[in-house]
C-alpha cells in the first residue's frame, strides 16, 4: 500500500527543525510495510508569492528524493509529489511549476480562499454568522473552479475547513453530518466527470474532527454517483504519522464497496487492490 500524501522538513507549515528528512519519512513507511510513500511537500502558491510561506525548496527536494530512490532501491517505491494549494489564484505559475519538475503525482488542495491565507489562520470566531457562512461557501466555490482547472491527480481533505470552525468553537456549521451531500454534490459529480481522483485523508482521525477527510457518509455518497477513483493519504507531517488510521480506512473503504486504490507514477494513473 501507498501513503499519497506526506509532509517533510521542507514543507513550510513544519517549523525549522520540527520536520523529518525525505530519508526519515522513507524509513518510517519500511517499517510500517508499506509499498510506497509520495512526497508531496506543501506548495501554497499565493502564500508564497505574498510571503506568508517560505518557499519551498524543489531542487533540495528532488535531490533528497533521488538519495532516497537509490538507498532503498528495491525496499520502497518513492514519488516525487507536491500538493498544489490554491492553483486558480495563479494558473499560469502553476502550470509553469508542473513542468519544471517530473513529478509521479500532483495534489490539489484549496486551505485558502482568496481574502484569506489559510482556515488554519483565520479568526473564525471573530466572524459573524453570515461572514463564516459567506466563507464556507466561497470555499466550495472556489473547490469547483479548481477541479475544472483540472491540472493536478488526487483532490485533497475536501472537508478541511470543518476543523477550523470546530477549532475556533463552530460547532453547528458546516453541517457536515446532515448536509455534507448537498454541500459537496457538484464537487464529487465534477471530481468524476474530470478523471480526478478522490482522496481519504486519515488525518482527522487523529484531530478534533474525529472522522477521515471527507468523512464516511460523503465517501459512500461518491460511490453511489459513481466515483470509483479513491487513495489514501495520511497528511503526514512527521514520520509517526506515516500510515496513520490506514486500517480504519480501509476498513471503511471495503465496507462501502471499494476494491481498488489509485497508484501514480510519471503522473500515469494504475490501480492496486485495496489490501496490496
Amino acid at each position: 500500500m501507498f501513503d499519497n500524501h506526506s509532509h517533510t522538513q521542507y514543507s513550510g507549515d513544519i517549523p525549522a527543525g520540527h520536520g523529518n528528512s525525505v530519508r526519515e519519512m522513507c524509513i518510517s513507511a519500511i517499517a510500517k510495510g508499506l509499498t510506497g510513500i509520495a512526497i508531496t511537500d506543501h506548495f501554497d502558491i499565493d502564500g508564497i508569492r505574498d510571503g506568508f510561506f517560505p518557499p519551498l525548496d524543489h531542487e533540495g527536494i528532488a535531490f533528497d528524493i533521488a538519495k532516497a530512490r537509490e538507498e532503498f532501491d528495491g525496499k520502497l517505491c518513492i514519488l516525487h509529489g507536491i500538493e498544489l494549494g490554491q492553483a486558480t489564484h495563479m494558473p499560469e505559475e502553476s502550470n509553469l511549476q508542473l513542468k519544471s519538475q517530473p513529478y509521479d503525482i500532483v495534489l490539489g488542495s484549496v486551505h485558502a480562499v482568496r481574502g484569506i491565507i489559510d482556515f488554519a489562520d483565520t479568526d473564525i470566531a471573530g466572524m459573524s454568522k453570515n461572514e463564516y457562512i459567506r466563507l464556507w461557501e466561497q470555499y466550495i466555490e472556489e473547490m469547483l473552479d479548481t477541479i475544472k482547472w483540472g491540472n493536478f491527480d488526487v483532490l485533497t481533505h475536501i472537508t478541511y475547513p470543518k476543523r477550523y470552525y470546530l477549532g475556533n468553537g463552530i460547532k453547528d456549521f458546516p453541517d457536515i453530518k446532515s448536509r455534507g451531500r448537498e454541500y459537496f454534490e457538484p464537487i464529487l459529480k465534477e471530481t468524476i466527470k474530470s478523471g480526478i481522483t478522490l482522496e481519504c485523508n486519515t488525518s482527522g482521525l487523529r484531530q478534533l474532527m474525529g472522522e477521515c477527510l471527507p468523512n464516511e457518509d460523503l465517501l459512500r455518497f461518491y460511490y453511489e454517483l459513481g466515483g470509483r477513483d479513491i487513495t489514501i493519504g495520511s497528511d503526514a507531517h512527521h514520520d509517526y504519522d506515516i500510515a496513520a488510521n490506514f486500517d480504519d480506512a480501509v476498513a471503511m473503504l471495503k465496507s462501502i464497496g471499494f476494491t481498488k486504490l489509485a497508484v501514480f507514477k510519471s503522473r500515469k494513473k494504475d490501480f492496486c487492490n485495496l489490501e496490496d
